[in-house]
């Protein structure tokens, strides 16, 4: 039982990344039907903190961050259902790839049926609507433009420039 999207913002990754762990900025782009709710004072999620979204009709999920890194977020949660939502962030030039992920794998009987009735579709339309506001909020405030990672040129010996000369040809025009 999961919901998957994936989409490509024109930011860099860590900008991407930041937007999903600062509760300021998590609040702009989450679906005008949520609430965050954050158990301490902290502007930035790291493992271990805790949170709650509260969605209409008295829905209510409590998340815990589980791990993180410059890539990945992770994150469980309890509620109508459980489960679990991972975030990657993948660099591809000037754009990030964002891919959200949610598994809910909770096996009771309230559980499955709450999920089949109304949670599929609830988590599928807010995905879509909530990562089009991430989106729009992280092209907005994208900062310095991504590039490509260097370190995918090839090694040319240090004896052979010195020398003048390059180990391929060089069309001059």
């Amino acid at each position: 039982m999961q919901v998957e999207e994936m989409i490509a913002v024109r930011a860099p990754a860590p900008r991407a990344r930041r937007a999903l762990v600062t509760v300021a900025d998590m609040r702009r782009w989450v679906a005008p039907d949520v609430s965050v709710h954050t158990s301490s004072a902290a502007a930035t999620l790291v493992p271990g903190d805790r949170f709650a979204l509260d969605v209409f009709g008295g829905l209510r999920f409590d998340y815990l961050v589980e791990g993180a890194s410059d890539r990945e977020v992770a994150f469980t949660f309890s509620g109508p259902w459980r489960g679990r939502e991972r975030w990657s962030f993948v660099p591809d030039g000037a754009e990030t790839l964002v891919r959200r992920r949610y598994d809910a794998d909770d096996l009771s009987l309230l559980g499955a049926l709450a999920w089949n009735t109304v949670g599929w579709a609830l988590v599928s339309a807010h995905y879509r609507l909530e990562l089009s506001r991430f989106r729009e909020l992280v092209e907005r405030e994208a900062g310095p433009p991504a590039e490509i990672e260097s370190g995918g040129a090839a090694y040319i010996p240090s004896a052979v420039t010195e020398a003048g000369e390059l180990p391929f040809p060089v069309d001059d025009g």
